[in-house]
């Protein structure tokens, strides 16, 4: 069905295409905005595959996976250290407890970081 009409979806790819191309110097800034227009204002598929026949290749699909949240594990184990911390020191009636809530992310990166130089 090359004249059904378009989705965001499709336009938006059509978009990230183009700008794909522009990054690796196959389309002349001019051209990318002239392209660019023409492929926002397209209605069907048949427009868009007629923008896009010229250029070489497909571009490289965005990744839908969310990005590594490296530090959860840390912000994690630092947050119960500091209700670890108010804890005992309510327990055993004595601040000195609180000194472990600044030390701990300190000990806790460092380990991290000597065990991710071990590792490379």
């Amino acid at each position: 069905m090359p004249y059904a009409r378009l989705s965001t979806a499709e336009r938006e790819r059509a978009l990230y295409e183009l700008a794909h191309h522009l990054s690796v110097g196959r389309l002349h800034p001019a051209e990318f905005e002239d392209l660019t227009m023409r492929a926002a204002a397209a209605t069907s598929r048949a427009e868009l595959a007629e923008l896009l026949a010229e250029l070489p290749g497909q571009a490289p699909r965005p990744s839908t996976e969310p990005p590594p949240r490296p530090l959860a594990a840390v912000a994690t184990l630092s947050a119960l250290v500091v209700l670890a911390a108010i804890g005992m020191s309510a327990m055993a009636g004595n601040w000195l407890w609180l000194l472990t809530i600044p030390v701990a992310p300190i000990v806790i990166l460092g380990v991290r970081g000597i065990v991710a130089r071990r590792a490379a």
